[in-house]
């Protein structure tokens, strides 16, 4: 089987390429746990919402709810167990970087098993995969920026925890030669990705058939390795049955957003473009320049080199990847072909036709999202040198964002001309319009919604000490952080993550049940938007006994008739 040649001197040269393979994980490791264990704010920026579904989730946990059993869920729980764990481990550690870096705790051991099975073969292989690998789990932002003014990706997360699965995944299948080593990083990575988005591990599973069919992986290892992740997901369904509820949910994901699709699909190419015309430019280069029958490794069979070519897996990888982010807003989009591009290199460099173009192709295809990367997270911190830090009296580690004053005096602004002007925007909310086409990419309304959330616990603890009692709380809203930031019980059933478009079915008897039974449900009004009007169409049946309550002036409270006297 072909392994990548490394540095054709040996001793000391190898030995420093695997120090630097090493030195590359071990830094991103350290950097990460150090920021985490002495917390640090980020500035808040677009769709930053995003970042409280993981705070929503973890408490639920906390409160013995289980994703996809008592809650639905957009993506697979693997996210919100990691993050949870991570979240009682590290209670101050500021959320979006926990969220952001708590998949490194299944990635980077897989890695390391990587980068020990390949640095003994091609230690400049090895530090051609760890380094880009190490940047991009260490960087919590997207590859492209969806606002003009710099701040932190809230959002995409779940989505960057699967492209770097696959990252890991296609390092393993291209490099890793030892059999029963390969069997396990599949099974475990294969079993990451199905628990975290099934569309990784749709893509996850073309990459492992182009690695059977090429040779890379064997029979009995890949019957090996399906049996792991299959044994493994059986108990978890015998011991609490969210396999099955899980593989419910994604049909009815696939139900309310079938007639997307196409629209999608458009959306993920034109968002990858750059990476699948250079990616694809270097697949046609490689197959004329080397084609199939040249075999680099002479051991393949043919059926095997055609498999195995570097445009066959490229083509793959580009495929694969675009379907992947037609269903995402944000990503790290394609990083997983780095280790393709590195394999397409070799392949052109032991074949000695075409190195040259070779290079500069896969360079094309692969330096600009790093360094896209690389220069979003660095306007985003040298932005909060004119920031300031949120004042807040409630929201512990969730208020650790900076805010950049103009957009504060912004929000401030705004607020007071919803308020004036309600019927407005109710209007507008009726023409299934909002404010702005990327409002909740608007900084000020980030800014806002946190602010209101604070205050909105400042107000409902001044009535708990006036003798109000109450355990249950939801918002009308996309995230609802209230229940952790107030240390109530979030409903079962409801949806994480409540786009109305997107990613709420339409709610059956428990729902409505758990809805109707809800304590407190909170309307947002700074602004009332289209999202909040529709929400409250899904759950109105719900709502019907509870009291129309105003709490503060940026948010109306339904509050149910136990409690009603107690406003």
């Amino acid at each position: 089987m072909a392994n990548i040649s490394g540095d054709p001197n040996t001793g000391q040269s190898d030995r420093l390429l695997t120090m630097i393979a090493w030195v590359s994980l071990a830094l991103a490791s350290a950097a990460m746990a150090a920021l985490l264990v002495f917390p640090v704010n980020m500035p808040i920026g677009a769709m930053y919402w995003d970042s409280y579904l993981y705070l929503d989730a973890s408490n639920r946990i906390a409160s013995g709810q289980q994703p996809n059993i008592d809650f639905f869920t957009p993506v697979g729980p693997l996210d919100y167990y990691l993050f949870h764990w991570l979240h009682v481990a590290l209670p101050n550690a500021q959320p979006m970087l926990a969220a952001s870096w708590s998949f490194a705790l299944v990635t980077m051991p897989a890695m390391a098993l990587v980068i020990a099975k390949v640095t003994r073969d091609s230690p400049i292989t090895a530090v051609a995969i760890a380094i880009p690998f190490a940047a991009y789990t260490f960087l919590p932002f997207n590859t492209t920026e969806a606002y003009t003014f710099p701040g932190s990706d809230g959002y995409g997360i779940y989505n960057r925890h699967t492209s770097q699965l696959l990252y890991v995944l296609v390092a393993a299948l291209l490099f890793v030669r030892q059999q029963a080593v390969l069997a396990i990083l599949v099974a475990v990575l294969m079993a990451a990705l199905f628990f975290t988005k099934v569309t990784g591990f749709a893509v996850g599973g073309l990459l492992c058939l182009v690695a059977l069919l090429g040779g890379r992986i064997t029979i009995v290892a890949a019957i090996a390795s399906a049996a792991l992740a299959s044994v493994s997901a059986l108990i978890l369904e015998l011991t609490t049955g969210m396999v099955s509820a899980y593989i419910g949910d994604i049909i009815t994901l696939l139900s309310i957003n079938q007639g997307s699709i196409m629209v999608r699909l458009v959306q993920g190419a034109s968002r990858t473009g750059a990476i699948v015309i250079f990616g694809g430019l270097l697949a046609l280069w490689l197959f004329i320049s080397c084609p199939p029958w040249a075999k680099a490794d002479p051991q393949s069979s043919t059926w095997q080199a055609f498999v195995d070519h570097p445009a066959v897996w490229l083509g793959a990888a580009l495929a694969g990847g675009v379907v992947f982010e037609s269903q995402n807003t944000g990503s790290q989009e394609i990083i997983f072909i780095w280790p393709v591009a590195i394999y397409a290199a070799w392949h052109a460099r032991v074949l000695g036709k075409g190195y040259g173009v070779a290079m500069v192709l896969a360079a094309l295809a692969v330096l600009p999202p790093l360094a896209q990367t690389v220069q979003h997270t660095a306007r985003a911190t040298l932005a909060m040198v004119r920031q300031v830090p949120l004042q807040h009296e409630n929201l512990r580690a969730m208020g650790q964002v900076h805010l950049r004053p103009r957009m504060v005096e912004r929000q401030e602004r705004l607020e007071a001309h919803y308020l004036e002007n309600p019927d407005v925007f109710r209007r507008l909310a009726d023409r299934r319009e909002l404010p702005a086409f990327v409002l909740y990419s608007e900084h000020d309304f980030q800014i806002g919604l946190i602010r209101n959330i604070d205050a909105v616990a400042s107000e409902l603890k001044r009535r708990e000490a006036a003798g109000l009692e109450y355990e249950t709380i939801m918002t009308l809203n996309f995230s609802n952080p209230h229940a952790w930031v107030l240390n109530k019980q979030a409903p079962r059933h409801i949806t994480i993550g409540a786009d109305p478009y997107r990613a709420v079915p339409p709610p059956d008897a428990d729902v409505l049940q758990s809805i109707g039974d809800t304590d407190i449900v909170l309307e947002p009004q700074c602004p009332y938007a289209d999202n909040v009007r529709e929400l409250y169409a899904i759950y109105e049946e719900a709502l019907q006994a509870h009291r129309k309550v105003r709490l503060n002036a940026c948010y109306i409270a339904y509050v149910h008739p136990r409690i009603a006297d107690q406003f």
